[in-house]
Order: structure tokens, then sequence, then C-alpha cells
């Protein structure tokens, strides 16, 4: 599996090196704690960051996806970077991937003496920052060896805003899964946060370690793509599963049968059958719908830029990457609720139509009003390139790991702090 992931990342890369090229200016080192050498250790569970990282980027969640950027990106800039991934059973041999040395060693309840496992590889690779990004019971271990090493600082970075609130991020088994979680996050030496309202949804006692951390994107588009000749009117791009409310696009599509819709994403393996045969149908009802499921980030960026908006129907998010994947190839996002630290509003990206009237009408501003489209999205892609650049993103990392927090205004570049208490 890992043979054919590989090879599909070299496809990616060469559909990608003319973004990487306009966005080298953006991505060069810049900051001195580049030049210190840390060990890192990225603890995520399950096996999609390993895919990402071997290429296959199809049903990996954002999360996970960041993870493996950011490991790579780590390991590019010099750093001795490892990545613990599994899920219990701790078969696979041991990995080098994009310079990352991947060890099957996640524990489960299923395997309780994955637990040892978990410790033993920690011990070995002797980190000196830990770093997780989503819920999971034995992120209290993780943060207990990092406490039991003077030396070690284990940074725990939000992928939600539900992930705020420990004690109400799990609806399954919430009695037990919560208090775990709770305990991971308190554990925690630094919580990276990807916009400033995380930090007032934060428990009181955990805001003064919440640190500001951009999500990363790896390449941008050298100039917005040109609207014409865009095939596609609206498209929406998340993995199936309630939380994203793909029922809201099929309704926008069958309220505008002129216009052109597309869907991409896989159906989450927890999403009821039922739920699934309902979406499933009324897609195949609907003759302005194309649905294309799971697809490599190579080809959604293509998706994008023969697109005229990106719209977001969800209920609840941390800071979608597809809003970010949008504006680095220039398109404007619509979207119905969500407005990570409100940049959409306050950049002026995109519209965030609030009501279902709202959403259809802003539809049709955008897809027929090609000036404010085109301004959007200029606007759109000079935001990603200042903001969300490797260089900016590594270097407030690599500022949190040292213990110094690290800001970037939206219009400007990084600024450092002294040293956090």
């Amino acid at each position: 599996m890992l043979e054919a992931t590989i090879a599909s990342e070299t496809a990616a890369n060469r559909a990608t090196a003319l973004r990487n090229a306009s966005a080298t200016a953006e991505t060069a080192p810049q900051f001195g704690s580049a030049d210190r050498r840390m060990r890192w250790c990225f603890y995520s569970p399950g096996w999609r960051s390993l895919r990402v990282l071997a290429g296959d980027t199809s049903m990996s969640g954002g999360a996970e996806a960041q993870v493996a950027h950011l490991a790579a990106a780590m390991a590019q800039r010099g750093h001795e970077v490892s990545l613990i991934y599994g899920d219990g059973e701790g078969c696979a041999p041991p990995t080098t991937i994009a310079g990352v040395l991947c060890l099957d060693a996640a524990p489960s309840w299923r395997r309780p003496s994955s637990a040892a496992r978990l410790w033993r590889a920690l011990k070995d690779v002797s980190p000196t920052i830990l770093y997780a990004r989503l819920p999971d019971d034995f992120l209290w271990l993780v943060g207990l060896i990092g406490r039991l090493r003077s030396r070690t600082r284990f940074i725990y970075a939000l992928a939600h805003d539900d992930h705020c609130k420990p004690w109400s991020t799990y609806r399954h088994r919430p009695w037990f899964h919560n208090p775990l979680y709770a305990l991971g996050l308190h554990s925690a030496d630094t919580i990276a946060i990807q916009h400033e309202g995380q930090r007032t949804r934060l428990p009181h006692r955990l805001r003064g370690r919440a640190v500001a951390v951009p999500n990363l994107l790896r390449s941008f588009a050298s100039r917005p793509r040109p609207l014409e000749g865009a095939q596609i009117d609206a498209l929406w791009v998340a993995q199936i599963r309630p939380e994203k409310r793909l029922e809201r696009f099929l309704d926008l599509a069958g309220s505008c049968p002129g216009l052109r819709f597309s869907v991409v994403g896989g159906f989450d393996p927890t999403l009821p059958h039922a739920t699934r045969s309902n979406l499933e149908r009324k897609m195949r009802s609907l003759s302005n719908v194309t649905f294309l499921g799971p697809t490599q980030a190579a080809e959604i960026m293509a998706l994008l830029e023969d697109s005229k908006v990106l719209v977001n129907t969800s209920e609840a998010e941390g800071f979608p990457n597809t809003m970010l994947e949008a504006w680095s190839a220039g398109v404007p996002v619509l979207s119905l609720a969500i407005d990570p630290g409100n940049v959409i509003e306050t950049q002026a990206l995109g519209r965030v139509s609030r009501t279902t009237a709202g959403l259809r009408s802003d539809l049709h501003l955008l897809t027929k009003n090609g000036i404010l489209n085109q301004e959007m999205g200029k606007r759109a892609l000079d935001y990603v390139r200042r903001r969300h650049n490797t260089t900016t993103t590594c270097d407030l990392l690599e500022t949190a790991a040292l213990g110094r927090q690290g800001s970037v205004p939206v219009d400007g570049t990084a600024q450092w702090q002294d040293a956090m208490p």
C-alpha cells in the first residue's frame, strides 16, 4: 500500500510544481530558531497521517493532513522528526518517509500492552517536542511522558472549535472519553489555536497556554485563477459526515437548476446507512450535480481552479483546510455559517450567508458578478500568502516549542514576544 501511495505522491508533486515555484519567495528561511535542531515527535493515531505523508490524500481529514505536512516541513528544516501512528497492533516495521521516522506504536484499548509500546517508542526517540492534534484517549499518557521528561514540551493543537470544551467533545460514550481527553488537554504545555475565537472557547485556566499557529499551506497559485471558462459554479469538498451538512448543498443545487454543482468527498464509515442512501439518491436525482467521490489533493486543486466559488455548509468547524486551498487558488468562499476568526467578513474573502435564502442570493451574486468574484479571489490569495505560508507556520510552531509567544496580524508579518511563563 505504501508503495502505491508513494507513486501517487510523485504524480501529485508533478501536478503542483508550478504552484510550489510561486510559493518559494514566501517560504525562504527567515527565523532564527530554525537553526536550532530539535527532536519532534508527532502523535497521530490511526493510519491517515502516514498515508498523507506517503502521498495518499484521498481519504484524509484536515487534521491528519496538517500533522503530515508539518512533520515533513520540520524535517525539511533540519529537525529530527518522528511520527507515531497505528491502531494498537504494532506490526509494521519502522520506515522513513519524507525524512520522517514513522513508528507503528499508537496504543489501543483492544491491546492493553500497546501502551507500553508507546512508552518505549517515546523513550527511544527522546523528543524535545511532543505534538498532537486530535482528541484521543491516550493523550494523557503522552502528556505524562512529557512531564516526566523535564526537557520535553507537549504541544496540543486544536483542530476543531468543539475540541475547546473537553467535557463536551465526544458524543459517543462521553462519560468515558471526555474525561480522558480533558486530562490530556490539561497536560499540554502549549495549546496551539487556529484562530482567536478558539482562545475564548477554552476554559479560563487554559487560555494563557494558547498560542496562535496558522494552518500550513504548502503552495500557492502565482495569480488568481481566471474566472472565464470555469466549468463548476459551486464546489463542495469535505468528508461526508453529519456535521458537514451535505444535504444543505444539495438543497441549494435543487433551488438553482441553471448552475453547475460538484461534490468531492468520501462517506465517513460511521455515517448511518440510511443517511448515506438518502444522500446518494438525492445526488442521482439532481441533473446539475456531479458526485466525484474521494479525490486526491492535486485533483482537488484542479477542481478548485475550475470553480467559481467553494461552498461550506458545515454547522461546526475549526479552520477548514478546504477554505485555505480555495483561497490559495484565488477562489472566494461562500459559507452558510462558518467564519473562522471572522476572516471571511473582515478581509472580504467571500460571503457568510447565515440563511438558506442568503446562501442562494450570495451564490447568484458571486457566480454572475465577475469583477466582485475576482476582487475577493485576489484578496484571498494575498491573505493566505501572508499568513499561511510554510515559513510563518513553522516559525510560530518553533517559537511555541521554545516557550515564546508569537503572532501574525492578518495584514502583516510574524511578531515575537518574550517567553511564556
